[in-house]
C-alpha cells in the first residue's frame, strides 16, 4: 500500500505591480495551485489537474512531509524581470477597450502573467524498481488562452474602479489629499496587512493623522482660510470635532482603504474565465545508479488542460475539466533489469464545486496502455486565508499494485517582504 502525504509550502512571494500611489504585494492574492509540472510529470502530486491563478513570483514545493529531501521550486518571470517597470491594475488583467470602446480582456495575457518555471528533485520508488530512484525534472506552465463573458468582465471593472474611487468617507479622501501633499504614498496590501503589527507603521501614519488633525481643526484666519480646513469643517459634525484623534482616524481610514484592495487581491478568485486553456511541458532524468555521474533514463511530458466554468453565485463555480497528456517514459525496468521505454496518453476530466472556501472534487483519468491503468481520486480543500489552504483526497492511482493514494497536505504561503507598487 503506498500512503502519500503531501505538505506543501510556498514562501517566498514578492514582486511589484501598481496603480499611481498604489502599493500591494501578490502575496495577498489567493494561491490556487496544488502542484507544478515538474511533479505532476513524477506522478508526486495530489491532482494530475490544476489551473491555477496568480502563479506567484516563487514558490517552494515540499513532497512527503519534512524527513527527506523532495522538494521543487517554482518561478513566476512575470514578478521577477523588469519589476520596477509601470504596471497597473488593468494591464495586470489585461483589460482593454476594442474601436467601439467596448471592454475586453485580452485572451493571451496569461502568457505574460501567468507562465511559470519549476525545478524538482525527488527520490521515490517507482513501480517495477525495488528500491527508491533520485530523480531530477523541470517544467514549464502557461495559460494559453481564456474568455470572459460581459457579466464577469464588469466585476472585474468594478473591482478595479472601487480602487480608483479611493476611500469613500469625505474626511478620508481629505486626509488622502494632505497626504498627497505631503508626498506620502497611500497604503496598500503591504501596509493593511502589517498595521497591526508594525509599530513603526503606525506611529508614522497617526504622526501624520495628528498633522492633519491640527491643520484641519485649527482656528482659520477669516481672511486667509486653509482650503483643505475649510472642506472638512464642512463633513465634520461638531461631535466629531470634539472626539476625533490620530488613532480613531489611521484606525478608521486603514479600514476604509483596505477594503478596496482587499475587493481587487481576491477579484481572480471570485471573478474566473468562462473558458480557460492551460499548456505545461516537463522533462525528468531518473539517475540509475543514484549517482549523478551515472547513466540516466528520460521522462518527457506534455499536456493541455481545459476549464469551463459555470458560475452560480459571487463565489461559488461548477468546473468541468478535460486534459490529454502525452508522455514519453523511460522510467521502466523489465525481469531482466534492463530499462524499457514506452509511450502513452493520460485522458481523463475533472469535476470540481468551487465554493467561498471549500472546493470538492472528483477527478478521472485513463492510460492509453491497457485497460487496467487509470486513476480515480478525490480531494477536498479548505482555503484558510489567502495563503493557507488544507487539502485531502483519497483514491486510486496509476501502478496496477501499490496504488493506494492517500493525501494529507496543506498549501502554505509566506511574505517575502517585498512590496511591490503599481505606477
Amino acid at each position: 500500500m503506498k500512503i502519500i502525504k503531501f505538505l506543501q509550502f510556498i514562501p517566498l512571494l514578492f514582486c511589484v505591480f501598481g496603480l499611481a500611489q498604489e502599493t500591494t504585494s501578490i502575496n495577498d492574492f489567493n494561491f490556487e495551485s496544488t502542484t507544478n509540472p515538474a511533479f505532476t510529470l513524477l506522478d508526486e502530486t495530489p491532482t494530475q489537474i490544476n489551473t491555477p491563478d496568480n502563479v506567484k513570483a516563487l514558490g517552494l514545493y515540499l513532497s512527503n512531509g519534512f524527513s527527506n529531501t523532495n522538494i521543487a521550486l517554482e518561478v513566476n518571470p512575470y514578478w521577477l524581470i523588469d519589476f520596477k517597470i509601470k504596471r497597473t491594475y488593468q494591464d495586470y488583467r489585461g483589460l482593454k477597450n476594442n474601436q467601439n470602446n467596448k471592454s475586453y480582456i485580452d485572451p493571451f495575457i496569461g502568457l505574460k502573467t501567468n507562465s511559470s518555471l519549476s525545478i524538482g528533485y525527488l527520490e521515490k520508488q517507482f513501480e517495477g524498481f525495488e528500491t527508491d530512484k533520485k530523480t531530477i525534472a523541470i517544467g514549464y506552465r502557461t495559460t494559453i488562452l481564456q474568455f470572459y463573458n460581459a457579466n464577469r468582465i464588469e466585476n472585474i471593472k468594478s473591482a478595479i474602479q472601487q480602487i480608483d474611487n479611493g476611500v469613500t468617507d469625505p474626511i478620508y479622501k481629505l486626509f488622502e489629499e494632505f497626504l498627497a501633499g505631503e508626498g506620502v504614498n497611500f497604503p496598500g496590501s503591504g501596509s493593511c496587512n502589517a498595521l497591526a503589527t508594525d509599530l513603526e507603521l503606525k506611529s508614522k501614519y497617526e504622526t501624520l493623522a495628528d498633522d492633519f488633525l491640527f491643520r484641519v481643526l485649527d482656528q482659520q484666519d477669516p481672511d486667509d482660510p486653509d482650503p483643505l480646513a475649510t472642506r472638512a469643517h464642512a463633513v465634520l459634525s461638531a461631535l466629531d470635532k470634539l472626539t476625533i484623534t490620530k488613532e480613531v482616524l489611521v484606525a478608521n481610514y486603514f479600514k476604509d482603504r483596505c477594503s478596496n484592495i482587499k475587493s481587487f487581491v481576491n477579484n481572480p478568485k471570485t471573478t474566473k474565465p468562462i473558458f480557460r486553456l492551460d499548456g505545461a511541458v516537463a522533462y525528468s532524468l531518473l539517475f540509475k545508479e543514484n549517482e549523478i555521474s551515472t547513466d540516466t533514463a528520460n521522462r518527457f511530458g506534455a499536456w493541455l488542460t481545459a476549464d469551463f466554468a459555470v458560475q452560480f453565485n459571487t463565489e461559488t463555480y461548477l468546473h468541468f475539466y478535460g486534459i490529454g497528456k502525452y508522455v514519453d517514459d523511460e522510467f521502466n525496468i523489465n525481469e531482466s533489469g534492463l530499462y524499457t521505454k514506452e509511450h502513452f496518453w493520460d485522458y481523463g476530466g475533472k469535476l470540481e464545486l468551487e465554493l467561498k472556501k471549500f472546493k470538492f472534487s472528483y477527478e478521472y483519468l485513463k492510460r492509453s496502455l491497457n485497460e487496467d491503468l487509470y486513476r480515480s481520486v478525490g480531494n477536498i480543500s479548505y482555503q484558510l486565508n489567502t495563503s493557507l489552504s488544507l487539502i485531502g483526497g483519497f483514491g486510486k492511482d496509476f501502478p496496477v499494485t501499490d496504488n493506494l493514494v492517500t493525501v494529507l497536505g496543506i498549501s502554505w504561503g509566506l511574505d517575502g517582504g517585498i512590496d511591490s507598487i503599481f505606477n
